[in-house]
């Protein structure tokens, strides 16, 4: 029966049929031509780590090295992440009447500084604290995790506190074990039946470079306590990062196959190749061996004469064209999506943006630093400066009022802020503007704008008490009161 006969008149008497026609529900979830290749097996992050852990990190590794935009992205991360100046300590540690303890707060950031500028954090002596975020936050990106050893005693140096990097390569994603106490060991990593990590198997030697196979113990056993093991988790009891880049890198890999491909041809097109062709049926002679090829000399503003019977073919790729750059575009939207970044960061095109793309994009992408931000500060940040308030309190290492900061009233200098990089105004007059009206409306504080800057309001504060009294002090006139005084009249000093 054809659709046709549905539409046909019923004879007298008999039943109209109908045909129910159903849509499909979850139509993601049904067999279909379309669907024939898609998998129906759902891996947990054990079976996903094994499977393809060591691939993908190679891989992303590889690109890392080789492409420029693989690169742009890990530059944009640690100057937007980290920024210049790293993620700063603000101590707020206030005293009974809840006043800030300015002594205690001002001596502690200052052995924090002593501490991380002046490579005392590094065990190796060869990084800043600066510089050991920045190389953190590129390493999680590019291989999907990062260790950091926290190390004290006589081998920290002179700080007797420092932290150690240590290549995630070393962490043995082979080693996989049931423990008879209930523990298991996987992917390098022992853990408690909840799934608590204890131990880290850190390979003493690498193979690789040993040339040999090593036998015996080769695994330092490192407590967890000591060991920062920083990744963004995905999936439920995962143990292992996986690099930012996994749902990129076959974009990326086509890209430069493509890029490839483009400039072969392109270099092909670039020769300018002809052919010669005899036209004359009787020219060929199987028995005759001695025709000489014909080749002629390309020569500017010339014409050359070809014996009767021969003719020129141009050879001419035109390649690549017009689908080079959409092909491009494409890729590395996919890319930039894939890494929640903007196109245009990662590109460097801005050829086809406007300032309201442009904007939204800049304050969308803005949002992703923070929240990157965020995470690194409470994962890594705040876990170093825990142990290292604990280390330097027990061990008379911060300096205050002629003696030093008590170790029994570290609950009260654990209070602490971060300021952290913030970016200048996208639209300045518009932005400040509305920073004021939320600040005359009680809808913001002045001390929320001026963090969202990327400055400490204290300091601020401050910079402008003593800018005040500089300018009182020299009797100089402040036009239209950019500058104001905001105490009463009769409070004011005495004009000298």
């Amino acid at each position: 029966m054809s659709i046709l006969d549905f539409f046909k008149k019923k004879p007298q008497g008999q039943k109209a049929q109908y045909v129910t026609i159903r849509p499909q529900n979850y139509a993601a979830a049904q067999n279909s031509n379309l669907t024939f290749n898609w998998t129906n097996y759902k891996y947990t992050s054990d079976q996903i780590i094994k499977k393809y852990f060591t691939k993908l990190v190679a891989r992303s590794c590889e690109q890392c090295m080789n492409n420029p935009y693989a690169t742009r992205f890990l530059s944009l991360l640690e100057n937007n992440v980290i920024g210049e100046n790293g993620i700063m300590l603000q101590a707020q540690a206030k005293d009974i009447n809840g006043q800030l303890d300015t002594a205690a707060n001002d001596a502690q950031e200052k052995a924090w500084k002593e501490w991380g500028h002046a490579k005392n954090c590094d065990v190796t002596g060869k990084l800043n604290f600066i510089a050991m975020q920045k190389l953190i936050i590129k390493t999680i990106a590019r291989e999907g995790e990062a260790l950091i050893r926290i190390v004290k005693g006589n081998n920290a140096g002179n700080w007797g506190f420092s932290l150690q990097l240590i290549d995630a390569r070393r962490l043995d994603v082979n080693y996989n074990k049931d423990l008879d106490n209930g523990h298991f060991i996987r992917f390098g990593i022992e853990f408690n039946p909840y799934g608590r990590p204890l131990k880290y198997f850190i390979k003493k030697y690498d193979e690789d470079l040993a040339g040999q196979t090593i036998y015996g113990d080769k695994y330092y056993e490192i407590p967890a306590e000591e060991i920062i093991h920083a990744f963004i988790t995905q999936y439920v009891d995962q143990k292992r990062g996986l690099p930012w880049f996994s749902t990129t890198l076959l974009r990326m890999n086509m890209l430069n196959g493509f890029e490839e491909a483009a400039v072969e041809h392109a270099r092909a097109g670039a020769c300018q190749m002809g052919f010669i062709v005899n036209d004359d049926p009787d020219a060929y002679n199987e028995e005759d061996d001695s025709a000489e090829d014909i080749s002629i000399e390309a020569t500017p503003a010339s014409f050359q004469l070809l014996p009767p019977g021969f003719d020129v073919k141009k050879f001419d790729p035109n390649y690549p064209n017009g689908e080079f750059d959409t092909f491009t575009k494409a890729m590395l939207r996919g890319v930039a999506v894939g890494l929640n970044a903007g196109y245009s960061d990662i590109s460097g095109d801005l050829s086809s943006v406007n300032f309201s793309s442009l904007r939204q994009g800049i304050l969308d992408t803005r949002e992703v630093w923070k929240g990157l931000q965020e995470w690194f500060k409470s994962t890594v940040t705040e876990r170093i400066h825990e142990e290292w308030l604990k280390y330097s309190l027990l061990a008379s290492k911060i300096p205050c009022k002629g003696g030093y900061l008590k170790p029994e009233r570290i609950e009260k200098y654990k209070d602490v802020t971060w300021t952290m990089r913030r970016w200048s105004w996208v639209d300045p007059v518009k932005d400040v503007n509305a920073a004021t009206a939320s600040v005359l409306n009680g809808f913001r504080s002045r001390s929320d704008v001026i963090r969202e800057q990327g400055r400490d309001p204290e300091e601020v504060w401050n910079e402008i008490e003593k800018e005040n009294e500089v300018i009182r002090n020299k009797d100089i006139l402040v036009k239209n009161e950019v500058i104001k005084d905001v105490r009463e009249e009769d409070d004011q000093p005495e004009n000298k």
